[in-house]
Parts: C-alpha cells; sequence; structure tokens
C-alpha cells in the first residue's frame, strides 16, 4: 500500500498521475474498474489517461485550463479524472442528471476549456458548453504512442468540486494533488486496503464521497473498483450484486445500508465483506445489530465523518464484539493522524467533554477554498495562530467529545443539512424557490424525524396576489431549477410569511409553526376511485408523505430513482403489472390510467398496435423485440429493470390477438408487416433487433431485409431460440390444458395475460396456432450478419444452419424457462455482457 504520514506526504512529490503510473507499472493486468460487464485494467487505465492528457494539451489551451466532465458511464468518466489529472487541468464533474439551469451555471463559473464526454452525449454536451470551448468525445480520441506527460506540482489544482452553496448558487471547493492524496492515504491505511481488495462504487462521480473509493480505494491500495448505479439498478438488487462482485469493502450511506440489509432474509450473511463504511447520516445502535446479523464475524463496521472541504475526518470502528453502549446513535470516533477537530463554544473557547460547540476541522490538507468565492472562504477558512502550516474549516457543524476522546456528530448548524446523505444550503433552495413563477416570499426549513435521523424540506411560500397556490405546479418549476435531492417534501402556503422587526422572515416564528407545517393542505384532488387510492397509499407509504391526490407527482413529492424501483415492485405486487413508463407521467391519476389499460381488455372495436413502446427513453440504439409463439409483447419487470433506464425497448405483438384481425399464415408477412410498423417509428439506422423464442426466425428476415436496404444491423440478440421448425406444440394442446399452461405462467411473472378475458384468451389460442403453422410451413434463409444467443441446454446447438455467420452462443440455463428467465443470474450475467458488446458495435457503426 502506498501511505504516507503528514510529513511524508508534505515531502511526496507524488501526484494523481504520478501514482497511477506506478500501480499501473506494479500490477498492469489486474482490473482497476469493473462496470457491469465492462472492465479495464490499471495498465489500460493509465494509456487511457495518458490519451486524454496528449489530447487536452494538443488543444492550444495551457495549462492549468479547466476541463469539465459529463458523463453517464464511470470508467470512461475515471479515465477522465485521470487524464485531465495527469495534464494539469483541474477537472469539474458534471452530473448528467442535475437540472440544465444548474449545470450551465457551473459551466460559466469554471469556464472551462473543454467538455469531455461520452460519444453518446456529445449533443447534450454542446449544450451544456454553450459555445464556450470544445467538446471531445473521448472514445475519439487517438492513443498516445510515446507520450510524455508535463511535470505536474503537487500543490496545483487537481479538481472543483461543486456543492450547494449559501448564497444560492453552487459554490466550488478547491483541492490539491496532494491533499487529495494525503487523504486518499489515510482512508486506505485506517481500513487496511490492499490490492486484494474489491471496493464499491456507488455515488454518483458528482457526489465528493465518491473520492476516498476511486482514489483511496485505487491509487492508494491497489483495489478493483467495483462500480453500481444506484440510480438505474436501484436497491433491490444490490445485495446480489455485492455477492456476484465479491465485493469486501462496501462504502454507503447509512440509509441505502438500511435498505439493504433490512430486505436479507434472515440468517443470509454476505460472506465477501470485510468492512462496511458508513458516512453521510447518523448511524444507530440498530444499524450494529443489523451489521451483525449478515456479516462474518471478522467483518468490521466503520462510521465515518467526512466533508467536501476536508474530505475524511473522522471513524469509529466497531467490530462484532464491540458492546454496543449506552446512547442510540454511533460516535464518529477519533480523527485520522494528521487532523485535528476542535470544538468552539458561542464565545469561541475550546468546549470541555461533553460540551457542545462547532466543529473546526484543523490540518495541513484541507481545501484551498472555494472557486471565486473569496467572501466565502474568508468566512469558512483560517490559519492556525499556533501553527502557520495548519488550516482550520469553520464547518458550522455541532459536534462534541465524550469522556473517551470520541468524536459525535450533532447535526448542521445555520442553515446547511444532509439530505439522503448530500450536504444541502437551505438558501440555495430558497434562492430556486424565489424565481418560481408567483412566489412573493419564501422559507425553507429543515425538519428531522428524531426516530430515524431522516430530514426533509418543507418550503413555505407566500404567494403574489391573484397567485394560484399550486403545491404541484411549484415543485414542477423547482424541479427545473436544482437536484432531486432539494425537492421539498412539502409545500405550505401562507398568506403572509412573519417577519422580525428588521423586516427579515422570522424563522424562530416559523420553526414554531412547523407541527401545522408537516401536514399541509395540497390543491390536489383525492383519489377517485381505488385504483388510485391504493396508488396513492403506496406512494405515501414509499415517500412518508400523508394526504397523496391524484395529481401529486411521484417525483415532485420527494421520490427518486431509488424509490421508482421500489414503485415499480409494489404495483407489480399489489396490480400483477409493470409500469414500464412511470417516468412519462409520475402523478397518481396517471399511474393509475397505466394500470388500467394493462389489466382491462382490450377495447372490442380497437385492434391493438402491433408496436409497443415498453421504455421510450435513454440515449442508447433502442431494441426492439420480438414476440416468441404466443405473440405477447410481454417482457417482465426483472428483464426491464436489467436493461436500465439508458436503453428504450420496443416489443412486436402479434396481429390477431385482439379477435379483430386474422392472424399472420406466413412468417414473412409478419417480418413484412413489422418491418413497416418499426420504419414507422424510426425511419433510419442503425437497428438492434432481439427475439424470444421463434421469434428468431422473424428476426432473421427483417435484419436480412433492412441490411438489403442499406441500412445497418447491429448484431441480433437471440434468446433462446427452438433448434427445430416442427415442435407443433400447440396444434396438439387441449384448450383447458393450454389456459391452465397461461394461468400458471402469469402466476410466475411471465406474462400479462388478462385472463377474465375470454375474447382476449380466444385470439391468443388462435396466434399461437396460426404461427404454428407459419413455422411448419417456413423454409428460412441463411443470415450471415452477427448474432449473440443465450441459450438453454436443450437448445445449445441450434441454428447453426441458418445464422451462418459470426454467432456467440452462452448457455444459461438447463431448460427452456430457465433460460428466459431474467431472474436466474447466469442469464442476467450473459445478457448485460451481450447488450454491452452490441453498444460498443453501435459506437463503431
Amino acid at each position: 500500500m502506498d501511505g504516507s504520514s503528514s510529513g511524508e506526504a508534505r515531502a511526496s512529490t507524488d501526484t494523481i498521475g504520478t501514482r497511477l503510473a506506478r500501480v499501473a507499472q506494479r500490477a498492469p493486468d489486474k482490473p482497476a474498474i469493473v462496470e457491469r460487464h465492462a472492465r479495464v485494467t490499471y495498465r489500460a487505465l493509465d494509456e487511457r489517461a495518458n490519451a486524454i492528457a496528449a489530447r487536452l494539451l494538443a488543444s492550444g489551451v495551457e495549462a492549468p485550463g479547466r476541463t469539465c466532465l459529463y458523463f453517464e458511464h464511470k470508467i470512461p468518466a475515471i479515465a477522465a479524472m485521470f487524464g485531465a489529472a495527469r495534464a494539469g487541468y483541474p477537472y469539474v464533474v458534471l452530473d448528467a442528471n442535475d437540472p440544465a439551469d444548474r449545470t450551465r451555471f457551473i459551466v460559466g463559473d469554471c469556464e472551462p476549456c473543454a467538455v469531455l464526454t461520452e460519444r453518446t452525449l456529445v449533443d447534450r454536451a454542446r449544450t451544456v458548453a454553450q459555445d464556450r470551448c470544445s467538446v471531445i468525445a473521448i472514445e475519439d480520441v487517438a492513443p498516445a504512442i510515446g507520450f510524455m506527460a508535463p511535470a505536474v506540482a503537487p500543490d496545483s489544482i487537481i479538481y472543483i468540486w461543486y456543492t450547494s452553496g449559501s448564497t444560492g448558487q453552487p459554490k466550488g471547493v478547491i483541492q490539491t494533488h496532494r491533499n487529495l492524496l494525503f487523504f486518499a492515504d489515510s482512508y486506505a491505511r485506517s481500513l487496511h486496503i490492499s490490492d486484494a481488495d474489491r471496493h464499491s462504487l456507488l455515488y454518483t462521480l458528482s457526489f465528493n464521497a465518491s473520492a476516498p473509493d476511486i482514489f483511496g480505494g485505487m491509487l492508494s491500495g491497489g483495489a478493483t473498483l467495483c462500480t453500481y448505479d444506484l440510480r438505474r439498478d436501484g436497491l433491490p438488487w444490490l445485495a446480489d450484486w455485492l455477492d456476484r462482485e465479491r465485493v469486501s469493502l462496501l462504502h454507503c450511506v447509512p440509509t441505502v445500508f438500511r435498505e439493504v440489509f433490512e430486505r436479507l432474509a434472515k440468517g443470509r450473511v454476505l460472506p465477501h465483506l470485510r468492512v462496511v463504511d458508513l458516512g453521510g447520516e447518523a448511524v444507530f445502535r440498530s444499524d450494529v445489530e443489523l451489521f451483525k446479523a449478515h456479516t462474518l464475524d471478522s467483518c468490521v463496521l466503520v462510521n465515518q465523518l467526512a466533508s467536501t472541504e476536508a474530505q475524511v475526518i473522522a471513524q469509529h470502528v466497531v467490530t462484532h464484539t464491540t458492546p454496543t453502549g449506552d446512547t442510540s446513535v454511533v460516535p464518529v470516533g477519533r480523527c485520522l493522524d494528521g487532523v485535528r477537530v476542535d470544538i468552539r463554544t458561542g464565545d469561541g473557547r475550546l468546549a470541555d467533554p461533553g460540551e457542545t460547540g462547532e466543529m473546526i476541522v484543523c490540518s495541513e490538507f484541507i481545501s484551498r477554498g472555494y472557486w471565486r468565492r473569496p467572501e466565502l472562504a474568508a468566512i469558512a477558512f483560517s490559519h492556525d495562530p499556533d501553527d502557520p502550516l495548519i488550516r482550520r474549516y469553520h464547518s458550522g457543524d455541532l459536534g462534541r467529545v465524550d469522556e473517551e476522546g470520541n468524536l459525535h456528530f450533532l447535526g448542521r448548524g445555520g442553515g446547511r443539512v444532509k439530505i439522503r446523505g448530500q450536504s444541502v444550503e437551505l438558501t440555495e433552495v430558497e434562492a430556486a424557490l424565489a424565481s418560481c413563477e408567483g412566489v412573493a416570499r419564501c422559507a425553507v426549513l429543515a425538519d428531522t424525524d428524531a426516530s430515524t435521523d431522516t430530514t426533509r424540506l418543507i418550503a413555505v411560500l407566500a404567494m403574489q396576489a391573484n397567485q394560484k397556490a399550486d403545491a404541484t405546479d411549484i415543485r414542477r418549476q423547482l424541479a427545473a431549477r436544482v437536484p432531486a435531492y432539494m425537492l421539498p417534501a412539502d409545500v405550505v402556503f401562507l398568506d403572509h410569511l412573519p417577519l422580525t422587526a428588521t423586516g427579515k422572515i422570522d424563522r424562530g416564528a416559523l420553526k414554531a409553526m412547523k407541527t401545522d407545517c408537516a401536514v399541509p393542505a395540497r390543491s390536489s384532488a383525492p383519489p377517485c376511485d381505488a385504483i388510485e387510492a391504493r396508488v396513492a397509499e403506496i406512494v405515501s407509504e414509499l415517500l412518508g408523505v400523508p394526504n397523496v391526490g391524484r395529481d401529486d407527482d411521484f417525483f415532485l413529492l420527494g421520490g427518486d430513482s431509488l424509490r421508482g424501483v421500489e414503485l415499480q415492485l409494489r404495483v407489480q405486487d399489489a396490480f400483477g403489472v409493470h409500469l414500464g413508463s412511470v417516468h412519462d407521467g409520475a402523478t397518481i391519476a396517471r399511474i393509475a390510467q397505466a394500470i388500467r389499460d394493462a389489466t382491462t381488455r382490450p377495447p372490442a372495436t380497437t385492434e391493438l398496435p402491433v408496436l409497443v413502446p415498453l421504455w421510450r427513453h435513454g440515449g442508447a440504439t433502442p431494441l426492439f423485440l420480438l414476440h416468441g409463439r404466443h405473440g405477447q409483447a410481454f417482457v417482465s419487470p426483472h428483464f426491464m429493470h436489467l436493461l436500465g433506464d439508458d436503453q428504450p425497448v420496443w416489443a412486436f405483438q402479434a396481429r390477431g390477438l385482439d379477435g379483430l384481425c386474422e392472424p399472420h399464415a406466413s412468417v414473412e408477412d409478419m417480418a413484412a408487416d413489422y418491418l413497416a410498423e418499426l420504419r414507422k417509428v424510426r425511419p433510419r439506422g442503425p437497428y438492434f433487433l432481439g427475439s424470444v423464442c421463434a421469434g428468431a426466425y422473424i428476426a432473421a428476415i427483417m435484419a436480412r431485409a433492412l441490411r438489403d436496404a442499406g441500412e445497418t444491423v447491429l448484431p441480433l440478440l437471440l434468446l433462446d431460440p427452438p433448434e427445430r421448425l416442427d415442435e407443433g406444440g400447440y396444434l396438439r394442446i387441449r384448450e383447458e390444458d393450454f389456459i391452465a399452461k397461461m394461468k400458471a405462467r402469469r402466476a410466475a411473472g411471465g406474462s400479462a395475460i388478462p385472463l377474465e378475458n375470454p375474447a382476449y384468451l380466444r385470439g391468443l389460442i388462435r396466434v399461437a396456432i396460426a404461427f404454428e403453422h407459419a413455422l411448419l410451413r417456413h423454409r428460412p434463409r441463411p443470415y450471415d450478419g452477427p448474432v449473440y444467443m443465450l441459450v438453454s441446454r436443450q437448445r445449445a446447438d441450434g441454428l447453426a444452419r441458418i445464422f451462418t455467420g459470426e454467432a456467440r452462443r452462452y448457455e444459461v440455463g438447463e431448460s427452456h424457462r430457465e433460460a428466459l428467465d431474467p431472474r436466474n443470474p447466469v442469464f442476467a450475467n450473459h445478457l448485460l455482457r451481450c447488450i454491452e458488446e452490441i453498444r460498443i458495435a453501435t459506437a463503431m457503426a
């Protein structure tokens, strides 16, 4: 491990770039980062950093020109971090999910010379850059053979990290190479990180809590960084991912820890975990018990205190044999070597043990200040009068030190709070609210539940004369200005906000009114039927928000992508349907209507569409999925979850399911009909076709026709295609047996058939029989394009005579049912690998 004391750190000439080169030289072929099925070795990461550095230096802007990073995937984003650092260009991480106004402000404030991005985000990145600088897709950056990186001073700026600001705008926290490496080494040393570790990275890269994972885990410990996208992949599958990736060090906020560990079955242990590192929120005695119940005796729990300005400050280690103590809140422990925390009372004196005061962090290695905010830096930072090398950061946080010397974090002072681990300045939210149409005066309160230590924001507003008090509209406007975690859980309207004698908002009076604010009157109408009432109940339970009405929007009430996955699961349990496009309209009324549409029979006079959108959003090439013998467009929610929010999905369903028209008589007729519908949705390629079971024969015809028309066709994705065309099973089955089979499939989550609709069932049987006849008559022609097949052992050698090009086969189960079950981890792993490789093919198309 590359560790250092404060004295060694002071004398070191290391930078982020030189440290990466050293690790790459020591372990060139070791995996550095794993992201789904993509991975990069330390050698490849070092070479990529060199190429990016060379490209930046060739841009004609001398260092230290600042560089913005605009990515959705973590491997290229981290490569860009190292490339910018090696060139001597401070980097600024942008969150692609942030509102445009916030992103534009950050870009305007830091004035970058370039925006580094990935190819699929180039158009969005150009909008972000606002013609102020160049936009570089790092896939287009050529290797830098023989490149010699320039000398970068250890005290030069490594990054500017934007966090919530008390002035109403984000503020950029400056950090240097030397300081960052000091904290990275301290973190790795205290947790004993080595190259045998597999370190989690759950945070978005715009959240500074990711820095210890990247720089402490990789550069100091030589660990493999295993990335997981909580917003895309959700909490329910995180435990399985930890097992699958053999993660030994889990770093997350306590809320995520609780959500994951409370879902674990009694007696289930996560055997690979060596360290569970929690930070950003209070840790309770109950969390310790939860930790002990689901980890091995050798695993340790670490409660950590950190900040953007000072990185890791203190840690408290709990083992399986550590007494829980009398207090319900676990202390944050003792400071790292080279860091000291002074507790100062209101009159400026050092607090006695047990006495509460402001926490002042003292170290040589805290932030150099705020970017272009000298007035804020003068308030937050100062020099220690007794040691000119020591800088002090006045955190504004309250704390105390107990008789044993352990530091206790007691909450935020002033106007700063923690929301789901993110530091939020109430002033910034108020500034955004003040810009909303119709708002005359506003204030934001932080309401903390003492039993769970969870904090929510309450917006208190007075509207201008003749302006409607509409909480939904206010949240919608606010969502365009601030990130989701800054959205108030409640909006309360008053005729007038109480004022002090000097005309300022009387916050003391507002706090006294907090009980009244906790259950505000909303303008949303109540649910109109049982379905809306049940959906409102689910949303209320998920978000902890009472009185949810039919016009309330799930996301504007405080829902996020993580809770969105949970919403889908609960709707699936309650109604048996999957909300694949909840983001299209997340009001209670629209969600309820989507449920009705999925559960009621189709109108007797309207034909079902042939091509159905299951998920419209995302930057990836849309997947068009061909149905199997049943002709249905249904895919399970587990399959949609695996694909993630960035993958648009459309599904074909057969003619005749509605009973209003005849099923197609031939496979060729199906292909021609489906091609015409496909061209309406996507007139030009590239085209990404997939199929379930016998749909592979339709896919082959469509792919050949598209290529003959000069279009680009990506590798086909075939899910357990049949080896033979003469199975004929549905020609011999009795109707009652067919219905029993469909009931079993629906009960297992493998279909969404409205069994209460006899007309639909009759149409389904007709379609299945017609497809069987069409397959028996079909004489397939070879298709020589590339294909990826996920197959069962029963069908492992099939279709070689039809798919004559490059074919990659992955055996994913014993039976056909197992090979099509996305809950099967073998299926899931190989599906994601195929999707990643097909996306690479897209980039090269």
